[in-house]
């Protein structure tokens, strides 16, 4: 209808893509048009670039990252400036090859008066990450792409750039969106730091674990105690509290600033409270201060490329998901501070794995012991087996090292005496060995049944008082990255294309990691190396069972259907909290409402 008529139905879209056709439709844009080569000259490429050389500089590597993060094939990365200029732009060989290539290059301008609904044109009206995808454009021509993109603001909240990822193939994965939103703000708040040399920088966040991750508030205070800066987090934070104008650090926070200087000057975390009673943890981060213009500096020109990467080995684990990531840190800190942990998790969620990249993080000489306590069971119930007191009293790799880690894995599988004896040897071990980790790996709600009482129990309960818990790979944000990485562990000269990534996401893995991997195998088998496409995933492991509410507005269209699917799915294991579903996807609460059926499950919004 838009394209014989000029008219569309409002609400048949997401409101953005909406709003941006409307634009378009009156700006007079004709969605049959071709699309405008627009691109400014090579001189003022080259000038726009030595403008931004600095900015540049730091964009540089976070494009070459951001490239490798993403799986599949067919896909480019791209920065442009505020004017919509691409400036800088990486893209892959198939991409390479594509007629998409010609027309997304360095130099062309993608703004919405130009090139109608696009990734880049919309993030830069909006001010907000944007994803448009195959047919939400609003130029037919464009409808073979799809392109996400996301905002960079400097410390005074000015918009400065855009990053973009596009490819011609039709999927949009969450991972991709959420991705270059994390190096945007990777940007951001080097930037930041960049930009406040001399300053104190004072991070902050209401969970202590945050501190250093990427979304951590930051403002920037010089020694008079005003506020030079803030990033884009710490805006968010300071919700209610107006940051215009010059500010002291007082008029933020209760309490002096030199006070807060002194306990944190040796890099302690405090307890910062706002004028709206709200509580943070933060600490100091000095920076060296900016190098005066009476330096000399002579430019010297290298061999190599000012853009690098390094790749990750395909043995290592993946833990992009932010829930893993989140457990990864307090699994480390507990493990500094030999508090007992227990990581929780459902068959082949890779907590072994976990607990052996914990140790490896700990940069001990000292060994990793582990006991499986489904192999130390018995059917006699007399009395403790041999090859269990071999195991814990004759091994001297445990009692003669001074640091160490035990794992005791399938934790709620003991029995009998085989419980009394274990928890007996980790009491003796935490006795004469304090520097020991001891960590414990469990399913959850495995315990339920056991009728423990007494000792064991006493130190059952000791063992699981700190616990983190891995999710499953369905409810991971990372699975590309996963998916990526045990394949190239099986075989080097095999790749999966985004179409087959985003098909083999859909499948029902009860043992997780272990299906997965599975998976992966036979897909090596029957496939010659190079892409594993679509097809192939199709013929090879058959099409997946496809399950979920869809609305009736989404239905008929397939982007729309997968998009609702997953909407209803995360609303669903949310409990029906429309809050949570809506910070989980990234996606408004408005979102959430208009797709899913509110009468089978009894939501809350969560307020």
């Amino acid at each position: 209808m838009l394209e014989s008529e000029g008219i569309f139905q409002h609400d048949a879209l997401p409101a953005a893509i909406a709003n941006s056709w409307a634009r378009c439709l009156g700006k007079g844009l004709d969605p049959r048009a071709k699309s405008a080569d627009a691109a400014v000259s090579h001189s003022q490429l080259r000038e726009a670039k030595e403008k931004h050389e600095i900015l540049l500089s730091v964009v540089r590597p976070e494009l070459e990252l951001l490239s490798n993060q993403i799986s599949g094939t067919n896909h480019m990365v791209a920065y442009a400036d505020t004017q919509g200029v691409v400036l800088e732009a990486l893209m892959d060989h198939q991409f390479q090859e594509s007629a998409c290539s010609r027309s997304v290059r360095c130099g062309t301008i993608w703004t919405e008066d130009l090139r109608g609904t696009n990734g880049l044109g919309l993030a830069l009206h909006t001010g907000e990450p944007s994803a448009v995808s195959g047919a939400e454009h609003f130029l037919a021509g464009h409808a073979g792409v799809s392109c996400v993109a996301a905002p960079i603001f400097d410390s005074q909240g000015r918009l400065i750039g855009l990053l973009d990822v596009s490819s011609e193939l039709p999927d949009r994965q969450n991972h991709t969106q959420a991705l270059v939103s994390l190096a945007a703000s990777n940007i951001e708040n080097r930037l930041f730091v960049n930009d406040h040399r001399g300053d104190a920088i004072i991070q902050f966040h209401p969970r202590q674990e945050y501190l250093t991750t990427q979304s951590v508030g930051m403002v920037s205070v010089d020694e008079d105690g005003r506020i030079t800066g803030a990033n884009r987090s710490a805006c968010q934070l300071f919700n209610g509290i107006d940051l215009s104008g010059p500010k002291m650090f007082s008029d933020l926070f209760r309490g002096g600033f030199g006070a807060i200087v002194s306990q944190t000057r040796l890099g302690e975390v405090v307890r910062l409270v706002d004028w709206l009673n709200a509580s943070y943890f933060a600490r100091m981060r000095f920076s060296h201060p900016r190098i005066g213009d009476s330096i000399t500096h002579k430019r010297v020109s290298l061999s190599t490329s000012p853009v690098f990467s390094i790749p990750q080995r395909s043995d290592d684990p993946v833990f992009h998901d932010g829930r893993v990531r989140n457990s990864m840190r307090l699994a480390i800190r507990s493990a500094k501070a030999r508090l007992p942990i227990c990581v929780s998790g459902q068959t082949g969620s890779g907590r072994t794995t976990f607990a052996q990249s914990v140790h490896q993080s700990l940069a001990t000489d000292g060994p990793l012991v582990t006991i499986d306590c489904s192999h130390a069971n018995y059917a006699d119930k007399s009395g403790p087996p041999a090859e269990l007191i071999t195991e814990l009293d004759t091994r001297r790799d445990i009692l003669d090292h001074e640091n160490g880690m035990l794992v005791v894995e399938n934790l709620a599988a003991m029995r009998g005496p085989t419980a009394g004896k274990i928890m007996q040897f980790i009491d003796r071990l935490q006795m004469i060995r304090p520097n020991w980790c001891i960590m414990s790996t469990a399913v959850p709600d495995d315990a339920a049944d056991r009728e423990w009482t007494g000792d064991v129990l006493r130190t059952y309960e000791n063992l699981t008082q700190m616990t983190v818990h891995l999710p499953t790979l369905e409810d991971r944000n990372d699975f590309a990255l996963v998916a990526a990485n045990i394949l190239a562990g099986i075989s080097s000269k095999h790749r999966l294309s985004s179409s087959a990534m985003s098909l083999l996401q859909k499948f029902d893995r009860p043992r997780n990691m272990s299906d997965l991997a599975n998976q992966l195998r036979l897909l090596v088998v029957h496939s010659k190396a190079g892409n594993i496409r679509e097809e192939h995933v199709e013929r090879i492991l058959g099409l997946p069972t496809v399950v979920g509410h869809v609305c009736l507005r989404c239905r008929g269209n397939s982007v729309r259907e997968a998009k609702c699917r997953e909407i209803n799915r995360m609303y669903n294991h949310c409990s029906g909290n429309v809050a949570l579903t809506s910070r989980t996807l990234g996606v408004s609460r408005t979102t959430v409402y208009s797709h899913v059926e509110r009468k089978a499950v009894g939501g809350t919004s969560g307020e």
